[in-house]
């Protein structure tokens, strides 16, 4: 899929949903929706001596969206006309059905009644939208402190008799930076932000101690730009959209040569349908070298410097 537009922004606000398509595209993995039944016995569907679980026959089960999201999985009671809510923890009611969307395992209060047919839907797909976006943010997190977003936050207002402040989220990583602090007084559109009179203290990750708070009323507001990490995937430049993916693309395939060692028994399939062994490893440790060299090229200064003398102090005070 190409990158989208815009071609040049301060990031695409796109939703992650773009970028775990990408990754589907390039694992060609699409999630395919299976419907099966199954008939109760009166003693299997929950866990104990003489029953155990139903399982899915293609497990894992999708959940669309991450973790926060529905589950895709529908299941019913066909005979009893009865639905029932999926949860992913605790104990299910009469209503409700346990679900390990890893495992594919589902599990009841109690046992359906014998002989009645439970219907079940869910998305089958080799790595779940879980999985990808877990390697997809693992992915963001690493582009930091090689590439960052300058942020402007204008939040902050002066407190009586307060002289230490909250800093912004972006601040919590502790390779971010504090680029500037400005304040305007009283903070309206006719007043221009000025450079702060003097130093402060960076207390921890999350508190900035500023000495001369009270000098200014409680009317005025402080400008604080920094650079810190990127905090969603839509905050991301269009220039670095197939990092994450790069990176994802990495981490998922080698965990598919765990599954193969696991199955070690099993037949090897040969000619058309074969797959040699260390092939995903390969194919991850190429992705894995993409997403390094990129972000080799973003350590370096790109193209040339300004030629305009920058705005000084003294002239940001004149006015």
């Amino acid at each position: 899929m190409p990158v989208p537009t815009p071609i040049a922004a301060d990031s695409t606000g796109l939703p992650d949903s773009q970028w775990v398509t990408d990754v589907r595209d390039a694992l060609r993995d699409y999630p395919k929706y299976t419907t099966e039944t199954w008939t109760a016995d009166g003693s299997n569907g929950v866990v104990g001596y003489t029953g155990a679980p139903l399982t899915v026959a293609k497990p894992p089960i999708n959940i669309p969206g991450g973790l926060a999201s529905a589950s895709s999985l529908q299941i019913r009671d066909f005979t009893a006309s009865q639905n029932y809510t999926v949860i992913t923890s605790g104990t299910p009611s009469a209503t409700q059905v346990l679900v390990n969307h890893d495992t594919g395992e589902i599990q009841w209060a109690t046992a359906p009644t014998a002989s009645h047919v439970i219907q079940y839907s869910y998305q089958s797909c080799r790595w779940s939208d879980l999985s990808i976006l877990t390697a997809l943010y693992d992915g963001l997190r690493a582009i930091f402190p090689a590439s960052g977003k300058v942020y402007t936050d204008t939040s902050v207002q002066i407190q009586v008799n307060q002289w230490d402040y909250t800093l912004p989220l972006w601040f919590q990583d502790p390779r971010s930076r504090l680029l500037s602090i400005q304040i305007a007084d009283p903070f309206i559109p006719t007043e221009p932000f000025k450079p702060a009179p003097g130093g402060f203290e960076r207390i921890g990750l999350t508190q900035i101690h500023l000495p001369w708070s009270q000098k200014f009323s409680p009317v005025a507001r402080l400008r604080i730009q920094g650079w810190g990490p990127y905090l969603q995937l839509g905050d991301l430049e269009p220039q670095l959209y197939h990092l994450p993916i790069w990176y994802a693309l990495g981490t998922l395939l080698p965990k598919q040569e765990a599954k193969r060692i696991r199955e070690d028994t099993m037949v090897p399939l040969t000619q058309a349908g074969g797959q040699a062994p260390s092939l995903q490893l390969q194919t991850g440790d190429y992705y894995q070298r993409r997403f390094e060299a990129a972000l080799a090229t973003l350590r370096r200064t790109q193209g040339p410097m300004p030629g305009l003398p920058l705005i000084t102090v003294y002239q940001r005070r004149s006015y």
